[in-house]
């Protein structure tokens, strides 16, 4: 049902503009009630996620790759750079549409020395948020 809800939101903004932050905060508490409980992971180990503190744990790493595919920015078990600036031109709010997909293409080839999805996720997903802070946004 949550990824449904999910899917009607995408095509919805799709045609329209682009998510407010609100929106996309929105959208991540749906998410992250889909992925939680599918990767066992606590709200402590993830909550420090939007600091930069990030906690090397498998359940972490899974649940971000988990959120990721609900992002459509995994395919066929890989990141999909082109899918995440799509996605970006598409939804982000216009103040932080360029600096994101800055930060997506800088951390473009970190995932090509994890051949574990999660692990991938994880260290893209970190890197993102080292490149610019100020514009992290991780449900």
């Amino acid at each position: 049902m949550i990824l449904i809800l999910l899917v009607k939101l995408l095509i919805l903004t799709t045609f329209c503009n682009a998510m407010t932050m609100k929106q996309i905060k929105s959208t991540g508490k749906m998410m992250r009630k889909s992925c939680q409980p599918r990767n066992n992971v606590e709200d402590e180990k993830i909550d420090p996620i939007q600091n930069g503190v990030f906690i090397e744990e498998k359940e972490v790493m899974c649940y971000m790759a988990c959120i990721m595919k609900m992002a459509n920015t995994i395919k066929n078990g890989k990141l999909n750079y082109d899918a995440a600036i799509k996605q970006a031109d598409l939804l982000l709010p216009e103040e932080i549409k360029e600096p994101a997909k800055e930060a997506i293409t800088a951390c473009k080839k970190v995932a090509d020395s994890h051949k574990d999805i999660c692990e991938a996720s994880f260290h893209v997903t970190k890197c993102i948020y080292k490149y610019n802070p100020d514009i992290f946004y991780f449900p």
